[in-house]
């Protein structure tokens, strides 16, 4: 080890000021991604404090649990879960995720394949589901809800025969005038303090049947419902039992706008064209994406990489057959 840190010194000796600099951001990034970490943490299974360490895999700490007899890592049912990257590493990529870099932009920054980018991304993704699904939003007092409309994609597919369509290329337009079959809805709330939510389950203009399945169990019944006059609303206001006003009708124009859920249009309009359109099967998980960082993207990267990587939080970790079949949306 002595002789290993002399030839360390040695070399940093030798580097310019800006390499040394990223040297110094390398280091203190792995020191920050590890602070978190318990030096005998419970066990992800049954919970227990009997533990002992147990002594290595693959360079990492294991531990035995002797309440159920499993062993465990540090690791283990988080997003890091059999990842041969560091934690730094992880971390880095949660941030760049959350600001909407490109793959290509990720892969290139930490040097692996534009196919581990994409596994990564959809393991974020789908963790980050996992957390609306454990911690429900539910919209209360004035609370926004409209839709918004993009193109159908089978990015990185051939357009299959059952779409009736030819392939499109990159800002093309619809065949058909209108909202027609050709767009998919993402269903949109909005909270005045934050929160959001979107979902995507069908095509073109929503039923009120699609409407509740979205929306059923995430708005209060003291919620004042914000919409834009379509009237399957009506029918979520009976089944919810909130009250309901459309901001078109004369009497409520100067008093309720529905500027707050534009905004969150605009803002997942904005990151979809940056991402050059997205395959509708994937859309539901960057949907969750969007629910999560509207308007707090910078400030989230911290606390989500100890929420999702940091053991005892829950299991957040999947597949990459997860990836090819699970949670797909098929319209």
């Amino acid at each position: 080890m002595k002789n290993k840190m002399n030839t360390l010194f040695d070399y940093i000796r030798t580097v310019c000021d800006s390499d040394l600099e990223r040297i110094i951001n390398f280091v203190m990034g792995i020191i920050s991604a590890n602070q978190h970490l318990f030096d005998r943490p419970k066990c992800p299974y049954c919970q227990s404090s009997k533990i002992i360490k147990y002594g290595h895999a693959n360079g990492k700490q294991r531990f035995f649990c002797h309440e159920c007899g499993k062993t465990y890592l540090h690791s283990t049912g988080t997003l890091t879960a059999n990842s041969h990257f560091s934690r730094s590493v992880w971390a880095d990529f949660i941030h760049d995720t959350l600001i909407g870099e490109s793959l290509d932009f990720s892969a290139e920054k930490f040097g692996f394949s534009h196919q581990t980018a994409f596994n990564m991304r959809h393991k974020v993704l789908m963790a980050l589901q996992d957390m609306l699904e454990k911690e429900p939003v539910l919209l209360s007092g004035i609370t926004e809800l409209d839709e918004t409309f993009v193109l159908d994609c089978y990015k990185g597919k051939p357009v299959p025969k059952e779409a009736n369509r030819n392939a499109r290329k990159h800002g093309a337009k619809a065949a058909k005038r209108g909202i027609s079959s050709e767009y998919v809805a993402i269903c949109t709330g909005v909270q005045r303090d934050g929160k959001a939510i979107a979902e995507t389950v069908n095509r073109a203009k929503p039923s009120g049947k699609e409407l509740y399945e979205i929306f059923g169990t995430h708005v209060s019944e003291e919620a004042l419902v914000l919409t834009d006059g379509l009237r399957s609303y009506n029918s979520l206001g009976a089944a919810i039992g909130c009250t309901v006003m459309d901001v078109n009708h004369e009497e409520n124009k100067k008093l309720f706008n529905l500027n707050t859920v534009n905004s969150l249009h605009s803002y997942i309009k904005e990151t979809y064209n940056h991402y050059r359109g997205v395959a509708t099967k994937y859309i539901n998980r960057y949907n969750a994406l969007f629910s999560i960082v509207f308007r707090c993207a910078e400030g989230l990267a911290t606390s989500l990489f100890h929420s999702l990587c940091n053991i005892g939080n829950g299991c957040y970790w999947h597949s990459v057959h997860d990836i090819c079949n699970c949670r797909l949306v098929i319209l």
